[in-house]
């Protein structure tokens, strides 16, 4: 895996300040994120100190790099899900996402194609998307909750719910009964599940997997809903609120990639296991998003790997 070095720090630091003070770009994060939540300004010089380190060919501090990873990942947005389109992004604060408009637009005829996991009555679980009308994608991990370990399912156990949204009424129309278990990956964390299509309300557009890859440094957005954790309350309070478990896009770029893995910085909690890991450039699936660590990476099976698991399935 790649991304721990001195230079990659640099490229990605680069790409998210734009050449400019730490300072100033925190000072405009700040204008979104409550002050309350945000770190301290002993952090940003701390950041800074890292930046200049790095610029000048030096190895920062382990304090120095964890403050600066740290401030990079409060400029990781999770623009809410609002009847069906991504909320806009202030590219001044942002800089970095200069194609969000772009992708917003390409991703809309998806966003209801990826919902909530949920276990019956209303137990939520993880995150799911089709790659057919009736086929699901999510993680095996995801399924072994959902069956409580027995990873096999029937009708009237577990739903998915395309419309969850922050701010808008609930529609029982929009979700689909999951009725069974396609597929299992043997040795990667991937499920596939059928789900009822004579549920659905509205036309489904199953999503496309992307099989050429990701590079590090790659733009990309992992959509689905990420649920509360209480193990990092001040970074989730900072950038989620009280907004959870309501679809969220989470923006980000590759850290590396690794064997059938990619590795991310996107801003993911529980809630977005079986998430597509989407690319900026075109809003296809690079990825299936699988697991997290806190200000370390985020990992998910590679879109190559996804695919030709997948594509034994689909008929």
């Amino acid at each position: 895996m790649n991304g721990n070095s001195n230079d990659d720090y640099l490229s990605r630091a680069n790409r998210a300040f734009k050449g400019k003070p730490v300072g100033e770009v925190m000072s405009r994060v700040r204008a979104i994120i409550a002050p309350s939540n945000m770190p301290s300004g002993e952090q940003e010089t701390l950041a800074q100190q890292a930046l200049d380190a790095l610029r000048n060919m030096e190895r920062p501090t382990p304090t120095q790099l964890a403050a600066l990873e740290l401030v990079i990942r409060l400029m990781r947005p999770v623009p809410l899900s609002k009847n069906g389109e991504l909320e806009e992004l202030d590219e001044d604060t942002t800089p970095e996402f200069a194609g969000w408009d772009k992708f917003r637009t390409s991703v809309k005829p998806y966003l209801y194609s990826v919902g909530r996991i949920d276990l019956l009555p209303q137990e939520s679980i993880g995150t799911g998307f089709l790659v057919t009308d009736s086929l699901l994608v999510t993680n095996k991990h995801v399924l072994n909750q959902l069956s409580k370990g027995t990873e096999q399912l029937e009708k009237g156990q577990a739903v998915i719910r395309f419309h969850y949204e922050y701010g808008v009424p609930e529609d029982d129309n929009s979700d689909a009964n999951i009725i069974e278990v396609v597929a299992i990956h043997p040795s990667l964390d991937i499920a596939l599940l059928r789900v009822e299509t004579q549920k659905f309300s509205e036309v489904r557009q199953p999503l496309s997997v992307d099989e050429k890859g990701v590079e590090a440094g790659d733009s990309i957005v992992v959509i689905g809903y990420p649920f509360k954790d209480a193990r990092n309350p001040l970074f989730l309070n900072a950038l989620f609120g009280d907004k959870c478990g309501v679809k969220r896009a989470a923006l980000g770029e590759v850290m590396g990639t690794g064997g059938q893995s990619i590795y991310h910085d996107c801003s993911t909690t529980g809630g977005n296991s079986g998430s597509p890991v989407l690319s900026m450039k075109g809003a296809q699936v690079v990825g299936l998003h699988r697991d997290g660590y806190f200000l370390y990476r985020n990992e998910a099976v590679n879109g190559s790997s996804l695919s030709a698991f997948v594509q034994q399935y689909v008929k």
